[in-house]
């Protein structure tokens, strides 16, 4: 317990970053403290010194985030509207799309605002600030590492509908009219709160009530909560000994004095009772004072995910989750904990939202309906637990996603671990995943059977031949599938 204080310990942070409240990316021209950190001497016309334009295009502007850049324009005067324009953003967006492999997946509404023939944007959005906002928020989706693969597997399973997802001016007016809007959450929640609502119904991600929940964190210093936990294991150390040998004494100078066996077995039995009396009063105490130093109230704000409810696991609770949490935590897709049975804790927003996602195939009225051709009992040992563990590095088709049983009145729930490890199969046509659950490997997929009466090979072979690949490596083929026919 004492290790796991001073390892785990870590400062409390919040998701709700402080921003100002000005038009997210303006283009005002009127400077503020944030635009005067910004001014660089741009050389031109009458300038005694300073960058050439085109150098200042090629070198500098590329460097500069969307937002700074933005901002950027009004500082310039000279060649600001010249050099920052809808080109630039255009060419911003098409540059990040690339390098986070969405090219054809995610797209912008290039022609509106300039074409007569669209709609107009909604007021009081102009076209520069929509592709400005656009730039902006796909910039940022770089924080989310597993987005690409999130939206193949939606689109594989039905629920992304047609591709590319286009972000239309209506959803960026509704979810971007201010910065401190975007950053109110992490990055990852922040990118999935603006394209979620293309997934489908069912797939949105919403703000909920603030509650109290019950919640172990470390308010003491971690050397402080050390000593007290040390203190009492001495202290019980000495009330053990004291009252065990207290208790021989006591017995072998009493009337049995005089017959050193019996007396000596007296002393001895005596002795044992009141060190089982002592331990089990320790326990009782000791069972308790972890509650007692770190079981608070804590009001929270709550998050719904379709039909499930979770919110976010703050810093100091992460000590509590060792070793499941371990040092996979980032501030940008951070773990969180489901309050919607089953009661799960995920080491990411993006492994819950897919695990969500997956377990919406299973109801019967779900588009890409997900079925399952194998449910095998196999045991915890050997191959599952490694396969249990595997970090699977160097893999670009599995997607996994780890959770644990969680429970909000016991103080260290039940490390009950579980794997879903989804692949993309079929040029991204079929989505399969594998299941493990105490000791159980089921296989699901949206794969349409073939034919029947064949064995499952020829039935599913698309996701049978990419299960057994899978299970090869682990040793667990033959108990799962079986012997290749």
């Amino acid at each position: 317990m004492m290790i796991w204080l001073l390892r785990w310990w870590t400062s409390r942070f919040s998701y709700r970053r402080v921003a100002d409240h000005r038009q997210l990316l303006s283009t005002s021209t009127e400077e503020d403290d944030s635009t005067a950190q910004l001014s660089v001497v741009i050389g031109g016309a009458g300038a005694d010194q300073g960058l050439p334009a085109d150098v200042f295009a090629r070198v500098v502007i590329p460097l500069l985030p969307v937002d700074d850049a933005v901002r950027l324009r009004g500082v310039g005067k000279a060649y600001g509207a010249q050099l920052i324009d809808e080109a630039f953003l255009l060419g911003r967006i098409n540059s990040c799309l690339a390098q986070q492999q969405l090219t054809g997946l995610i797209n912008v509404e290039r022609d509106r605002g300039a074409d007569t023939s669209a709609p107009p944007l909604p007021a009081p959005l102009l076209r520069l600030g929509y592709l400005a906002r656009c730039a902006y928020v796909i910039e940022r989706a770089a924080e989310w590492r597993y987005m690409a693969r999130f939206i193949r597997v939606a689109s594989a399973c039905g629920a992304a509908g047609q591709l590319p997802l286009v972000l239309s001016g209506e959803s960026v007016a509704a979810h971007i009219p201010h910065k401190a809007t975007f950053h109110r959450l992490p990055a990852t929640m922040a990118v999935y709160q603006i394209f979620g609502g293309l997934l489908g119904s069912g797939a949105q991600l919403t703000e909920g009530r603030r509650g109290k929940t019950s919640v172990a964190v470390i308010s003491l210093h971690p050397l402080v909560t050390a000593a007290v936990y040390l203190f009492f294991l001495l202290w019980f150390a000495w009330v053990l000994v004291v009252s065990t040998l207290g208790t021989y004494q006591d017995v072998r100078n009493g009337p049995l004095s005089d017959r050193p066996v019996l007396c000596w077995i007296a002393a001895l039995a005596a002795s044992l009772w009141i060190s089982a009396t002592v331990l089990a009063g320790a326990l009782m105490v000791g069972w308790q004072l972890p509650s007692l130093l770190h079981q608070r109230k804590r009001k929270v704000q709550w998050y719904r995910f379709g039909e499930r409810r979770f919110r976010l696991i703050d810093g100091d609770e992460l000590w509590r989750l060792h070793p499941f949490m371990r040092r996979t935590c980032r501030h940008t897709d951070p773990p969180v904990s489901c309050s919607t049975p089953p009661l799960r804790v995920y080491r990411s927003f993006s492994a819950f939202a897919l695990d969500t996602l997956l377990e919406r195939l299973a109801y019967p009225w779900a588009p890409g309906l997900m079925s399952v051709i194998l449910d095998v009992t196999v045991g915890r040992r050997g191959g599952y637990r490694v396969l249990l563990r595997d970090a699977f590095s160097g893999e670009s088709d599995p997607f996994v996603v780890d959770s644990r049983v969680d429970s909000p009145t016991a103080f260290l729930p039940l490390y009950v671990p579980m794997r879903v490890v989804v692949l993309l199969l079929g040029g991204g046509s079929v989505v399969a995943s594998v299941s493990l659950d105490e000791g159980r490997i089921v296989v699901r997929t949206t794969e349409a059977a073939v034919s029947h009466g064949v064995p499952i090979d020829g039935r599913f072979p698309v996701t049978v031949a990419a299960v057994r690949q899978l299970l090869r490596r682990f040793g667990l083929e033959n108990e799962t599938v079986g012997p290749l026919p």
